[in-house]
């Protein structure tokens, strides 16, 4: 009994010692790396590995690589997060955007930045979508919106004094008082339209993805939507950026599916 105990003191011990080498880092290390690091066996610290993700201690990347998991770092290092964000979202976009062949956008805010993180494209030669890392123009566009609508009123009030509310099209809103209806609409609905506001022929549908706790963390949209004559037909895709947002979350965070 007390050999068995040892063991199982060592074994934590080593996990303890391998996330404090992954905080450290702050980069994804492969398990071999790991082991040298340590001084132990690839097998032993595959072990030890595949045990902190099950409990989300750690989490592993398409490469076989592994960062902290949420349970460790997902709110003190943002990096870590839309690390493993942007790995978890891809193939449910995909999937949409092989469906719907309609690029789709990953948008998330930084410090006073709102960007693309993820992206899926179409095989159509052109596609109207801002490349991956993209900065939005928040007044024009759904997902910044999204970012935007639940934010506490101080917070919210320091972003739309840095908006210029430039005129991007006939569409755009352009005065802080309309923008602030617009968002005010926005957390009402549960979902943000760029209906011909950034670009003159596409228009762009957005929906919340929300965290176990309910907070906003993502935007998730369908861009680049052409043909469109009113908002109503826009709707469409509500059920299924819902659908997503929540695969997205159930993945990321480790949650099970509710029967």
């Amino acid at each position: 009994m007390e050999k068995k105990e040892q063991g199982t003191v060592q074994a934590l011990e080593r996990g303890l010692k391998i996330l404090e080498l992954l905080m450290q880092e702050k980069r994804p290390m492969g398990v071999n790396e790991i082991a040298k690091c340590q001084g132990i066996t690839p097998s032993a610290a595959y072990r030890i590995l595949k045990t902190l993700e099950a409990n989300g201690w750690s989490f592993q990347l398409s490469d076989d690589k592994y960062i902290p998991g949420e349970k460790l770092s997902y709110v003190t290092e943002k990096n870590n997060f839309h690390l493993a964000l942007a790995e978890v979202a891809y193939p449910v976009m995909q999937e949409l955007t092989a469906r719907e062949i309609l690029p789709m956008n990953l948008v998330v805010r930084q410090d006073r930045r709102f960007f693309i993180l993820q992206q899926t494209r179409t095989n159509r030669y052109v596609d109207f979508a801002a490349p991956v890392g993209s900065a939005l123009p928040l007044h024009a566009s759904a997902g910044g919106k999204i970012l935007l609508c639940e934010l506490p009123e101080v917070l919210r009030a320091q972003f739309l004094d840095g908006i210029s509310f430039e005129s991007m099209t006939s569409n755009t809103i352009c005065t802080k008082r309309s923008f602030l209806e617009e968002l005010d609409k926005v957390r009402q609905q549960g979902y943000a339209l760029d209906y011909f506001e950034s670009l003159s022929h596409t228009c762009c549908v957005a929906g919340p993805v929300r965290s176990p706790e309910g907070e906003i963390y993502a935007a998730l949209s369908f861009s680049g939507i052409t043909d469109v004559t009113s908002r109503e037909q826009l709707a469409y895709y509500l059920p299924q950026l819902r659908e997503a947002a929540q695969t997205i979350t159930r993945r990321l965070f480790l949650l099970r599916e509710q029967v």
